[in-house]
C-alpha cells in the first residue's frame, strides 16, 4: 500500500515530550499546531499563515522558542572542548558575543548548527538545533578527560521578531541602541533579570530574551506582549515562507541527517585551518575532492502550494537529481519556492520534476540566495 497524501493529525500531548513554560500563554494566544523539537513542543502556527507572515515582515511578533535548548560548558577546559566540537575558530569569539557554530561528526556530517554564546571566562552556551548535543559534547569531554561540566540549562527563550521589535524593546525599558548582531546585554524586564541577544530565526530584525528561571516565564510573556500591543504585536512561530525566501537553513529539514557543511554552502562559516576539531580531516578531504552534492533553490510552477510535509525526489527523465527538501509559497516573490539538495552537476537554469503530496510539479533550479528576476516570474 502506498500513501500519496499527508493527513492532518492531532499531537498526543503527554509527559514524554515536555511542554514549554510558555505553554499556557501560547494556548491562550490561539496555538493551533506544534512540532516536537529537542523533546519539547515547539509552536508552529496560530492558524493564519498569511497574517503571521504579515506581522513578521511589517510589524512585530512574539515567539515561544523555549525548545531552542541551551547547553552550558563550564570549567577550566571549557575553551578547549568548545573548540574541539565546533568547526569554527572559537578563540575569535569575545565574551559577550556569539557566533554561528556548525558541528560535525567524525565523517564531516553536520550534526547541529547552534549559535554559540561566549557567556563568561571558561563558560559557553550552545543554543542548539534539534539534536541531543549535550550527550555528544559530554561524551567527548569525558573521553578526553576534560575538566569541565556539560549541562542542559533551564533557560527559556522568548523571541521578538519583526521591524518593530526595537520599538517594543524600548517600551520595555531595554537599551538595545547600537547592538550588533549576536551581541548580548543584561537587562531587566518587569523586575526579571534577563539576557538579551540581537538574534533570532528570521531576517526581519529582532531579539531573543533569555530567562534563567522558567517559573517566571508567563510573567515575561505578559510583559512583552503588553508592551507590543501599541505596535500591533501578534503571536507567531518560525515561518517557513520567510525563512526559505531568505535561505535560513533548517537543520534536519533542508539538510537531512547525512549532509556536510560544504554541500550545504556553509564553507564560509567554518574554518578548516585552525587547531584540530572533530571531523576536520574528513572535511578537508571533502573540500579537496569537491562535495558530491549542492544546495540549490528551486522555483516551482503552478498556483500556491502547501508547505512541503516531507522531502521528495527530483528527477529528469529516468535520472534522479536529488531531493526537494523544503518548499512553501513565497509572498515576497509571489511564487512557490523550495530548497533542493542535488547532485553537484545540476546547474542553475536546468529543470526537474517532483511529486509532492500537493501534486506533480515542474521546477527550475536557481542559485541561492533567491533574487529577482526568477524564472517564469512576472511581477
Amino acid at each position: 500500500m502506498s500513501i500519496t497524501a499527508d493527513v492532518e493529525v492531532l499531537a498526543a500531548i503527554g509527559p514524554r515530550v515536555r511542554k514549554s513554560p510558555f505553554w499556557d500563554d501560547t494556548v491562550q494566544a490561539g496555538l493551533s499546531a506544534v512540532s516536537s523539537y529537542n523533546h519539547m513542543w515547539l509552536p508552529m502556527s496560530y492558524g493564519d499563515a498569511d497574517e503571521e507572515y504579515r506581522l513578521l515582515t511589517e510589524a512585530v511578533t512574539i515567539w515561544d522558542v523555549a525548545a531552542q535548548r541551551h547547553v552550558a560548558v563550564r570549567g577550566p577546559d571549557a575553551d578547549s572542548i568548545v573548540q574541539y566540537v565546533t568547526a569554527i575558530d572559537a578563540s575569535k569569539i569575545d565574551v559577550g558575543i556569539a557566533a554561528y557554530a556548525p558541528m560535525v561528526d567524525h565523517h564531516g556530517v553536520l550534526i547541529n548548527d547552534p549559535i554559540l554564546f561566549h557567556v563568561d571566562v571558561d563558560e559557553w552556551h550552545f543554543s542548539i538545533a534539534d539534536a541531543d548535543i549535550r550527550l555528544w559534547i559530554d561524551a567527548i569531554a569525558r573521553e578526553r578527560g576534560a575538566d569541565c561540566s556539560v549541562t542542559e540549562l533551564d533557560t527559556v527563550t522568548l523571541a521578538l521578531q519583526g521591524p518593530l521589535a526595537e520599538a517594543v524593546m524600548s517600551d520595555l525599558g531595554v537599551d538595545v541602541d547600537g547592538m550588533n548582531d549576536l551581541e548580548q546585554r543584561s537587562a531587566t524586564i518587569d523586575g526579571l533579570d534577563v539576557m538579551v541577544s540581537r538574534s533570532g530565526w528570521s531576517t526581519q530584525g529582532g531579539y531573543e530574551i533569555f530567562l534563567d528561571d522558567p517559573r517566571h516565564a508567563s510573567r515575561l510573556w505578559t510583559a512583552v506582549a503588553s508592551a507590543g500591543q501599541a505596535h500591533g504585536i501578534g503571536p507567531a512561530a518560525p515561518n517557513p515562507s520567510e525563512r526559505i525566501e531568505n535561505v535560513l537553513l533548517s537543520y534536519g529539514t533542508d539538510t537531512g541527517y547525512h549532509a556536510n557543511p560544504l554541500e550545504l554552502g556553509l564553507g564560509d562559516t567554518i574554518d578548516l585551518d585552525h587547531d584540530d576539531f572533530v571531523g576536520r580531516d574528513a572535511l578537508r578531504r571533502i573540500r579537496d575532492a569537491g562535495p558530491e552534492r549542492r544546495l540549490l533553490g528551486v522555483v516551482i510552477d503552478g498556483p500556491r502550494r502547501d508547505t512541503l510535509p516531507h522531502p521528495v525526489p527530483i528527477s529528469s527523465g529516468a535520472t534522479t537529481l536529488g531531493e526537494l527538501r523544503a518548499a512553501a509559497w513565497s509572498p515576497r516573490f509571489a511564487v512557490n519556492l523550495g530548497l533542493a539538495l542535488v547532485d553537484r552537476d545540476v546547474e542553475p537554469g536546468s529543470t526537474g520534476r517532483a511529486e509532492p503530496p500537493s501534486g506533480a510539479c515542474e521546477l527550475t533550479f536557481v542559485e541561492l540566495p533567491f533574487e529577482e528576476p526568477l524564472p517564469g516570474h512576472d511581477r
